[in-house]
């Protein structure tokens, strides 16, 4: 494995399609066909002319969909890694936030259909696109949902066979798996499994704790130690044992670019027990 920079113009063949995977869990640029596969080592700079590049300042890598050159049948995933926020441009100038752990796919004929696959968890700010003098539509597909808008800010999270939808400004249309439409209104949030949707109105404090990830915090609004340490797994790679964690509640914001042991610290300091972090797991003390 050699290094490569970030690009998709080696060699484009126009009747092949091919994949492109961008996985910054694994560090690689995989490029694939149903012949064969390739795959580079992914490197990042703060050249925000290129594809792909590290914004410093705000602790963001930024991906350009746009300044991509893809033929018409390619495929690009974007998977994202532990502890890792990304900031995707599409095409028609529309963002994706994507959350740690997870993953986005779409055609490079996006512009034709503006279809988007997503597993985990991502925050939408979706731009109006008129085209022949009509709104045309943006359509996100889970495993259990399709969500179509005409141009909105919503937030989708996958997993566990439950995904959560929740419309932050505008509307949209959701249609589960059995076909059942439900329409969301701001503070709405659409909770979908294999068999049902339900749809319950967050206040203001729960829409808070919900998109604060976006904005590179992590709110909790009254919650459990381990509701808290069980979410932050998402974000740094520790292990505990469920059953030792006291029983405290918190209300607390915390820094996403902080490490975790200063986490654990500021929790210490807000609660009456003690954590100590050794070999990546966690133990209690009273």
């Amino acid at each position: 494995m050699y290094a490569h920079k970030f690009s998709f113009q080696d060699s484009i063949d126009m009747y092949q399609p091919r994949e492109f995977t961008a996985d910054f869990n694994q560090g690689t640029y995989t490029q694939k066909d149903l012949f064969s596969s390739k795959s580079n080592k992914l490197i990042l700079d703060s050249n925000s002319s290129q594809a792909i590049y590290q914004n410093q300042s705000k602790n963001l890598t930024v991906l350009n969909i746009a300044k991509l050159q893809l033929s018409n049948k390619d495929i690009l995933n974007i998977k994202t890694g532990v502890g890792g926020f990304y900031k995707v441009e599409l095409p028609d100038g529309s963002i994706v936030n994507l959350n740690s752990k997870s993953s986005l796919k779409y055609q490079a004929n996006y512009m034709e259909d503006r279809k988007l696959t997503l597993s985990g968890e991502a925050y939408f700010e979706v731009k109006p696109l008129l085209v022949a003098k009509k709104k045309a539509p943006f359509q996100v597909q889970t495993e259990l949902q399709t969500i179509e808008v005409l141009g909105t800010a919503f937030n989708v999270k996958t997993g566990n066979n439950n995904d959560e939808t929740l419309l932050y400004e505008g509307r949209i249309n959701l249609k589960n798996k059995n076909g059942i439409l439900k329409k969301l209104f701001p503070g709405d949030l659409a909770k979908i499994n294999e068999a049902d949707t339900e749809v319950v109105k967050l206040n203001d404090g729960e829409m808070e704790e919900s998109l604060a990830w976006k904005d590179g915090y992590l709110y909790y609004n009254n919650r459990t130690l381990k509701h808290i340490l069980e979410d932050l797994q998402k974000y740094y790679d520790f292990e505990f044992n469920g059953k030792d964690v006291p029983s405290e509640y918190f209300t607390i914001y915390l820094a996403r670019e902080k490490k975790l042991p200063e986490l654990l610290q500021l929790l210490e300091k807000s609660g009456d027990f003690s954590m100590q972090l050794a070999n990546n797991i966690i133990n209690f003390k009273k």
